[in-house]
């Protein structure tokens, strides 16, 4: 989704709201208009051939969200159907006798909000998306694979492949368009070993069932496998919900497609702010497809609303916009997000000191949270700078939120210091998977050898890999562009600090040194062209 798709898509979801607020209201009367002591309401899920409970209305028209509650009472139910669509089921406690032409009408009224409603959804979530299932399965358990198809199709509403390798239909399974799971049947290690580069790539796609061993277990997990599934504790019906759930993160992951980002210093001055505007305004021009918003959220006075937008004192700062609990772009635009180009945003940090008081309460984290929730499917990265490093309730539930962490440092003896103490605080948060270093002026004189600093934080050889995303000390065109305010990647984009921001870029793959070069290529024939007229 486009920022342009923004304002159709929060009609939608009010529509959605409309709708599902008058359909409880119209099953109260309906319960009301037949003396009913209670219905409950399932919604179809066409998709995996099943009903799913909603919520049940008694004779004292209170909506009851808890299933259990009447589940056991049931005693008669009917399909609600539009043409040959079933958009769901009504279960009642009695039959219906009295007002039936007034509790036609009610129903029929229930039946067009359904079918609104089932209408919107398909346009805001996709619920129309195709869903496969790929069973893949040794050859030694081809018997056991068609029983379980067999089981599948019992469970579900859609096609079922069964195949005996993860190449067979590759190109299919890791498209985009289509929805696909891969119920993987093994029985050995060897199957997973041999296969485990594929594995990795499709790893959130697969749900893995093999033998009760821990060694194997532990192996798929290092894979990035969430589901392993001992075969002689597997049982189709078992394995519903976590296909179920398996799914509902791949249409979450794949609508949205974002990824948010947190950098931090592990001091202040050392470059935090100057690194993640560039690095938001390079993305912005490199991968003009994709939108990008920077959120200074930094607990000091803020500066990047003079780079970003040649403005001292805006008059709207990020408590405006999230205070104001609006999630419509151009009311957002009033409110404190600005537009820098068509495909970058930001929002500006706090400008008065006392505002810092409100970054750090509850209720402003809570909006914070739920505001960044709502528009993060609208941009495909989010580049939030939190300035200095530390273990505030802000910074915390920041570090918990986003999906990556990058620390600035430099290798110097005080700031690796600094470093080990906090990283420690990282991974003993869970934390170390999504946390990277970027080591900025790392050319300095004072610096140390990568060697040291592995030796100061305890860290072991593959653990190298932190130091491969290095900035080059360039006082000089840093120095200029802080004396005008402007961003280096604008003014000086063969500096050897762009330089270092295209590297780190490059080898965090947010794209490819063959698209860079041929953006250079097309900049130098566009600028011959205009030569020869």
């Amino acid at each position: 989704m486009t920022l342009k798709n923004y304002h159709s898509q929060l009609t939608l979801r009010m529509a959605k709201i409309t709708l599902e607020e008058n359909i409880k209201e119209m099953f109260e009367l309906l319960c009301t208009l037949s003396s009913l002591n209670y219905l409950s309401y399932y919604k179809y899920n066409y998709e995996y051939n099943d009903f799913i409970y909603q919520f049940s209305v008694n004779n004292n028209c209170d909506i009851v969200i808890d299933e259990e509650t009447y589940s056991r009472l049931n005693k008669f139910d009917f399909l609600i159907k539009k043409g040959g669509l079933v958009l769901g089921k009504v279960v009642i406690s009695n039959k219906l006798k009295s007002n039936l032409s007034a509790l036609k009408k009610t129903f029929n009224k229930i039946k067009r909000d359904l079918f609104k409603l089932y209408e919107v959804e398909k346009e805001l979530i996709g619920t129309q998306s195709m869903f496969n299932i790929h069973l893949v399965h040794d050859q030694s358990l081809g018997e056991f694979a068609n029983a379980m198809q067999n089981g599948l199709k019992g469970l579900f509403n859609v096609d079922i492949f069964l195949e005996t390798s993860l190449n067979e239909n590759l190109v299919s399974i890791k498209s985009k368009d289509i929805k696909h799971i891969v119920i993987y049947l093994i029985s050995d290690e060897d199957t997973i070993v041999k296969s485990q580069e594929l594995i990795k790539k499709l790893n959130e796609l697969i749900i893995v069932i093999g033998p009760d061993d821990h060694k194997l277990s532990m192996l798929c997990g290092k894979l990035g496998i969430e589901t392993y599934i001992p075969i002689n504790q597997f049982r189709a019906e078992n394995l519903k919900p976590i296909i179920l759930q398996t799914r509902k993160k791949l249409i979450n992951k794949n609508k949205s497609n974002n990824k948010i980002i947190a950098l931090c210093g592990i001091s202040g001055g050392i470059g935090t702010t100057t690194i993640a505007m560039n690095l938001a305004s390079m993305m912005a021009k490199n991968m003009f497809d994709k939108n990008i918003l920077y959120i200074d959220l930094s607990t000091t006075k803020a500066v990047s609303n003079l780079f970003l937008e040649q403005n001292p004192v805006p008059e709207k700062t990020i408590i405006d916009l999230v205070n104001s609990s609006e999630y419509d772009i151009a009311k957002n635009l009033e409110n404190g997000l600005v537009e820098i180009k068509e495909n970058f945003y930001a929002i500006t940090g706090i400008q008065k000191q006392i505002d810092k008081e409100f970054l750090e309460k509850d209720v402003f984290i809570t909006k914070l949270l739920d505001y960044i929730k709502q528009i993060s499917s609208h941009f495909n990265y989010i580049i939030v700078d939190i300035g200095t490093a530390d273990a505030s309730h802000l910074k915390t539930t920041m570090y918990d939120l986003v999906n990556e962490i990058w620390l600035v440092t430099e290798m110097t003896l005080p700031h690796i210091s600094k470093l080990k103490t906090f990283y420690n605080l990282l991974k003993r948060a869970g934390l170390k998977e999504k946390t990277s270093f970027l080591i900025n002026r790392y050319d300095s004189e004072c610096a140390i050898s990568t060697d040291d600093i592995l030796s100061i934080l305890n860290m072991e050889e593959d653990e190298k890999l932190h130091f491969d995303f290095k900035i080059k000390n360039d006082y000089k065109t840093l120095g200029r562009a802080w004396n005008y305010c402007e961003l280096a990647c604008e003014t000086s984009k063969d500096s050897v600090f762009v330089k270092s921001l295209e590297d780190i870029l490059v080898k965090k793959h947010f794209f490819t040194q063959d698209i860079k070069n041929e953006k250079e290529k097309k900049g130098i024939l566009s600028f011959l062209s205009k030569g020869d007229k």
